[in-house]
């Protein structure tokens, strides 16, 4: 078939997208002249398969330009619908996240955060993801009965027709391996070159061509974002010239009992740097790593004051010189950077609990009521969390763990209560 033009081309490939038609798509592909035209024909491609309901074929597609799609709020959406419709929950959930701070005003990065808030357990959260959506929507329907459902406690099946019970493990694992965070800054620009300087000369780290069908993409000329990969893996980070939203980074930052000064420094930031670390074939622990080394080269510029991640923010100079084990000795373990253990008590006892695990694909843990010590519980608390994510091993409900012969301490997993979802409770 001739065209006019290729925006006759790219229309057509439009129409083909409403009418479900993929396969018409994919043969003009070659026909196409720059990234950008491959890049919109692509995500035409995977919108027809999502609405075949052909989930692994849009997830295939949309994988192909990650590395232009991953500061776009449609395609984190597209790919995170994929996702969830093949029940990879927690895949899921840092793609419909990022589509809500790449494009906060994108109402539809809100409904898939908003259902995928809601499979994982967190229906507060998924609640106010939804009442966002709505505002932005004037009263969209979808929004309307998506807040009606979750109100009245109607399983994840109801609501999204998607049966939780299928498909969130691999090998009877839950999966991990995605790290997210923001560096704060109190000015809003950044020196990309710089950034790129330093995991050079810091970590040895220097990005690679785009792994086989990727298609390589400069998706920024002001050095604003920068986006590029690490063999097969893709790292992102892009300034966001505003503060991180809803006064969240200076919530958790309340949290950070190692740094008195955290919320009042945090209510300084003017914009954030969106890290981010997409694995292919890392494991959680490598990519762990590689997310330290690169958030540790950004905390380097002149005008980042913390990094919010892992549930609290840091402070630059600890999170640096965790970091800097690693240059050391490999093999170590920057555990402190990457696991949060909060401290608080109560009229039961003292208790702690994790904040960082998930990304490892493990449950975060608590201890509750205990007559130990704080500094006590904390320091077990770590050697755990070390243990198992240097193991790879997953504790389950009704084992038991201790670091001697006597040492027995029963666990159970219930729903959480210093943290979202379920948790493993360790008697102590």
């Amino acid at each position: 078939m001739e065209y006019s033009g290729i925006e006759a081309l790219m229309q057509q490939i439009r129409d083909w997208a409403e009418e479900e038609d993929y396969d018409a798509i994919i043969e003009v592909l070659p026909e196409l002249e720059t990234p950008g035209q491959y890049y919109e024909a692509v995500l035409s491609i995977a919108y027809a398969y999502l609405n075949q309901e052909m989930y692994e074929d849009a997830e295939e597609w949309l994988r192909k330009v990650e590395e232009q799609g991953c500061m776009s709020g449609v395609w984190n959406y597209r790919l995170a619908v994929a996702l969830m419709h093949q029940m990879k929950l927690d895949d899921a959930l840092p793609y419909a996240k990022n589509a809500t701070r790449v494009e906060a005003d994108y109402p539809w990065g809100w409904l898939v955060y908003s259902k995928l808030l809601y499979g994982k357990e967190k229906t507060e959260e998924a609640l106010q993801a939804a009442r966002k959506g709505l505002e932005l929507t004037s009263g969209d329907k979808e929004f309307v009965s998506l807040i009606e459902d979750m109100s009245n406690a109607l399983s994840f099946a109801e609501v999204t027709g998607i049966d939780l019970n299928n498909g969130d493990t691999e090998n009877g694992e839950r999966r991990g391996g995605t790290f997210c965070g923001s560096v704060l800054l109190n000015t809003v620009n950044v020196d990309m070159e710089r950034i790129m300087y330093d995991l050079k000369e810091d970590w040895g780290i220097v990005s690679t061509e785009a792994p086989g069908e990727q298609v390589n993409y400069d998706p920024d000329e002001e050095g604003t974002t920068k986006v590029f990969y690490v063999g097969d893996t893709l790292v992102a980070i892009s300034l966001m010239p505003v503060k991180v939203p809803d006064n969240e980074a200076e919530y958790f930052a309340g949290t950070n009992y190692m740094w008195p000064e955290a919320v009042e420094i945090t209510k300084t930031h003017k914009a954030h740097l969106l890290v981010a670390v997409l694995p292919r074939e890392l494991t959680p622990v490598e990519a762990g790593k590689l997310y330290v080394k690169v958030v540790a080269a950004c905390l380097k510029q002149p005008n980042a004051i913390g990094v919010y991640t892992s549930g609290t923010v840091f402070q630059p100079e600890f999170y640096i010189e965790v970091a800097d084990m690693m240059r050391e000795d490999e093999e170590a373990l920057p555990l402190l950077d990457w696991v949060y253990v909060g401290l608080y008590q109560n009229e039961e006892g003292n208790n702690v609990y994790t904040y960082g695990m998930t990304a490892f694909g493990k449950d975060e843990m608590e201890i509750l009521g205990s007559k130990q010590e704080l500094s006590d519980l904390q320091g077990f608390m770590f050697e755990i969390a070390c243990y198992v994510i240097g193991s790879g091993v997953t504790l389950r409900d009704g084992e038991t763990i201790g670091f001697s012969e006597e040492q027995k301490l029963p666990i159970a997993r219930t729903e959480g209560i210093s943290v979202e979802g379920m948790s493993l409770k360790i008697t102590c």
